[in-house]
């Protein structure tokens, strides 16, 4: 019969049609040598590579990360008939002889094998002669060491291609950003692949965030108010267990999961949950990756992720029935603490490097100024025990390949090892041994070594394949190494098994450790990017954006106004105002100004918010100017101004604060941009000026598609505005101003410059503005910029009553105030039409006033109007 992709779909999967671009994807797996499918969690990439497995004439393998995946799949494949079969480090030998004899016998079209495999070579002899059809590499992004969830076993599985030739090898992820993905072609040696990134965006997905420290009650809250099986994510084993602990008192059925329990314990848990015995599971990470169940409704992240991609990809296990389900992330400072602990224990030091280099120099008794050619063990468990720290594989691999990166060893690849042999006896001794032996078995392994290597094998060390020499004798490849190392002992042959442990070669003599030359570069570099990932992470839990947005960005869609109407800042449950996070960021960039050198970011929250830590605290000019704020909020808005660049976080010191550094900041030519350190002295002087040069900086950054703080930053725009050059040589002469500057946009600022007429501008009167009490200045400022009275009282979080009542003040102490942004021309018409007819209070007023018109509108009216009239024309209404 001949199979289609659709009858196959139909048959072996129960579906009737396939989703929106599966049927694409499997035919360039078919037609094309090397497919990238980039797929969000729930789009059924596995059909994708199961199909044209199951369609070909002959077996193909898939490489994947989890024992818990593999036996799923392959028990949902074998439903119809045993079609696939998987290999992993758990299975005996003679188990996984079974699988390999079906797999000769052509009953098996799919073979599931765990990463660890590939670093065998003597396990990819026996696959090089089943010639494989296709390898898919499942999880690709584990492959990248830029991606979220790097595995150094992921490494080999290129030289495992190479060594059994196979040509058509695809890749499938749910999670890549395009640094990701261009890493997961390069180190997959991909030539021309075909390339499938589809949406990552979820339609039935609300994803909320909430700010609090008590994680456990809210939890529990969350489970009583959405019903169905639902997934909590902690950032700790402990912590699993202390929430299921919690949930079972108050009466929900809780079990917890993670890597340090059993594997009979993990499958019992986790087959409880699939089949609804548990509905609700509180796990780490270790949980979830491969679970086939629809109808989970409702994700919790006790703890915020380290990256984005942890984030999608365990919220991607909600809802892929479709059906509304809501995920729910409970940020608290104390996340970053645990992330920047995480990121730190997987990154090496330069300290860990240096004993690293010692203990293995140590373990194989190798003096320093000496070398040997010789391989060296590398012993992950006496690493451990040496350095005092528990050395995981992924920190140990970062670490020898930063010693290999600077030149001190060389890392040997399983694929480089082979078994060497060299006989020892003349050729006449030898002829008598094999004419006069009674050890037949011998002689026929002698014999086959000679027409395989000939003469050679007399004169040097030469390299074997024991798998292929024990196949072409038709005996066991234990028997074959049993016979050799007979031959060894009496001394007819030298026979080196290679070293079954990793092992590492110097390519120097050994130095003392604390003379070592490495690149801090290359060290800082992959620390940084798993910095930079908890920074995006940070910037998604305090955007006011759409947080689908913020995610389709992240991996690459350039999406502008998009907005997927269910998270929590489209439907405006929790958002913080755009005129609030103006406010906050103008606050808070002026207090950092002010300090003129960096401050620790509590220190900054607690001056906005009025709490005198330190007896300094009091004398910022802003000091509990945000009083009405929380912490979370003044937090939220500082990582988004550090996300926009216009904040630095000191790299030394943990969470201190400042303003960049103009010589930090490169322009788009890749010349440093000089600070100046001149400040305004009058910067509200410069205010207007400074905002019309920033329009046209706007304009220029449209043009040209960059940053306009790459094009001019703002504190060289601060000084062009306090400055106000009249040609091109003077705004040249401003200190931070080149000429890539001034050919964007030199001409446009030098026109503005001219019109501007600073005595059109009314000035603020200091004087008055002191003498008003502190918290109606700031209701003057949010006046002047003209914010609507809505708007106020939202920046001030204060009514719209109290607000009425600070600008009646600020207009009688400056009757020229401007109050149009907070009344209508036409209210406040109406509303004088009234007065000049005389009234005794507000009370009547309102009465005979629309009954739209509010009374702080008609408080504010009042004030401006006495402000401009006498107030014997505004007489008491007379009642007939």
């Amino acid at each position: 019969m001949n199979y289609t992709p659709l009858k196959i779909l139909q048959e072996f999967f129960g579906y009737d049609n396939f989703r929106t671009g599966q049927l694409e994807i499997i035919e360039a797996v078919i037609n094309y040598d090397n497919v990238l499918v980039v797929l969000p969690t729930g789009a059924g990439k596995s059909i994708c590579y199961q199909i044209p497995a199951l369609l070909s004439e002959n077996f193909s393998i898939v490489i994947s990360p989890l024992i818990a995946l593999m036996k799923d799949q392959v028990d949902n494949l074998n439903r119809k008939k045993e079609v696939a079969a998987f290999i992993n480090s758990t299975m005996s030998f003679s188990e996984t002889e079974q699988v390999l004899n079906k797999i000769s016998l052509g009953s098996i079209k799919l073979l599931y094998l765990a990463p660890e495999k590939t670093e065998s070579l003597k396990f990819a002899e026996r696959i090089k002669d089943l010639k494989p059809k296709n390898l898919f590499v499942d999880e690709a992004h584990c492959i990248s060491e830029w991606g979220h969830n790097f595995r150094p076993s992921y490494l080999k599985i290129k030289e495992f291609i190479d060594h059994i030739g196979v040509k058509k090898v695809s890749a499938f992820t749910a999670t890549a950003t395009p640094e990701v993905r261009e890493d997961v072609v390069t180190q997959l040696g991909f030539k021309e692949p075909k390339i499938f990134v589809r949406g990552f965006e979820r339609e039935n997905l609300h994803l909320r965030i909430i700010h609090t420290k008590k994680k456990k009650e809210k939890s529990y809250e969350l489970l009583k108010e959405i019903s169905g099986p639902a997934i909590i994510y902690t950032t700790s084993r402990k912590k699993a267990e202390e929430v299921a602990e919690f949930l079972n008192l108050k009466g929900i059925h809780c079990n917890y999961y993670h890597a340090g329990l059993t594997a009979p314990e993990r499958r019992r848990v986790q087959e409880e949950f699939i089949q609804g015995n548990t509905e609700i599971i509180a796990a780490t990470n270790a949980f979830g990756m491969g679970i086939d169940k629809p109808d989970i409704r409702l994700i919790i992240h006790y703890n915020t992720p380290g990256s984005i991609e942890s984030y999608y990809q365990e919220i991607g296990r909600a809802g892929r029935d479709g059906k509304e389900s809501f995920c729910f992330l409970l940020h608290d400072e104390a996340d970053l603490a645990i992330q920047n602990f995480f990121i730190s224990n997987s990154h090496p030091n330069k300290d860990l490097i240096q004993k690293v280099y010692k203990a293995i120099c140590d373990y194989s008794r190798i003096a320093v100024g000496s070398i040997t050619d010789k391989e060296l063990i590398v012993d992950r468990d006496y690493i451990s025990k040496y350095t005092g720290v528990e050395v995981s594989s992924g920190l140990l691999h970062s670490t020898l390949k930063h010693l290999e990166n600077s030149g001190y060893i060389r890392r040997v690849s399983e694929y480089d090892k082979k078994d060497t042999v060299q006989i020892l006896y003349d050729k006449d001794k030898l002829k008598r041994f094999i004419r006069d032996s009674s050890y037949h078995e011998l002689a026929n392994i002698i014999i086959s070594l000679l027409r395989e290597f000939g003469s050679s094998l007399f004169t040097s060390n030469v390299k074997i394949s024991t798998v292929q020499l024990a196949n072409k004798l038709l005996i066991p490849e234990q028997t074959f190494l049993d016979s050799m190392n007979v031959l060894d002992n009496i001394g007819i042959i030298s026979f080196n098994q290679a070293i079954a442990k990793e092992t590492i070669i110097l390519t120097t003599q050994r130095v003392e450790a604390e003379k070592l030359i490495l690149n801090y570069k290359l060290i800082n570099e992959s620390y940084l990017n798993s910095q930079h990932k908890l920074d995006k992470m940070l910037e998604f839990v305090f955007t006011n954006e759409c947080r689908f947005k913020n995610i389709l960005n992240y991996f690459g869609e350039n999406v502008t106004d998009y907005k997927c109407q269910k998270c929590d800042n489209c439907t405006s449950t929790g958002k913080l105002k755009d005129t609030s996070a103006t406010y906050l960021s103008e606050m808070i960039l002026e207090t950092l100004m002010e300090a003129k050198e960096e401050i620790p970011e509590n220190f900054l929250v607690n001056v906005l918010r009025g709490e005198k830590v330190k007896e300094s605290a009091v004398m910022f000019r802003y000091f509990g100017a945000c009083k009405k704020y929380t912490t979370a909020e003044i937090k939220g808005v500082i990582s988004l101004q550090i996300s926009k660049g216009k904040i630095l976080k000191s790299a030394g010191k943990r969470n201190y604060l400042s303003l960049p550094k103009a010589e930090e900041v490169k322009d788009d030519m890749g010349s440093d941009v000089i600070r100046s350190e001149k400040e305004p002295k009058n910067y509200d002087d410069e205010l207007y000026l400074f905002n019309q040069l920033r329009e046209v900086r706007k304009k220029a950054a449209d043009r040209f598609m960059q940053s306009g703080y790459l094009i001019c930053p703002d504190n060289v725009l601060r000084e062009v505005a306090r400055v106000q050059p009249r040609n091109k040589f003077e705004l040249l002469n401003i200190n931070g101003f080149n000429s890539r500057m001034f050919n964007k946009l030199g001409n446009d600022f030098l026109e503005v410059i001219s019109s501007y007429k600073p005595e059109q501008i009314r000035k603020p009167d200091y004087k008055k503005i002191q003498e008003l009490p502190a918290n109606i200045v700031e209701t003057k400022k949010l006046l002047k910029k003209k914010y609507t009275l809505k708007e106020i009282a939202e920046t001030r979080k204060l009514s719209e009553a109290i607000i009425s009542m600070q600008i009646e003040t600020i207009v009688e102490f400056e009757p020229d105030t401007d109050i149009s942004s907070v009344i209508k021309k036409d209210v406040k018409k109406l509303i004088q039409e009234e007065a000049e007819k005389g009234f005794d209070n507000l009370k009547d007023l309102k009465e005979r006033l629309p009954s739209h018109i509010t009374y702080p509108e008609i408080r504010i009216a009042v004030a401006k109007i006495k402000s401009a009239t006498p107030l014997s024309s505004l007489k008491p209404q007379h009642k007939q």
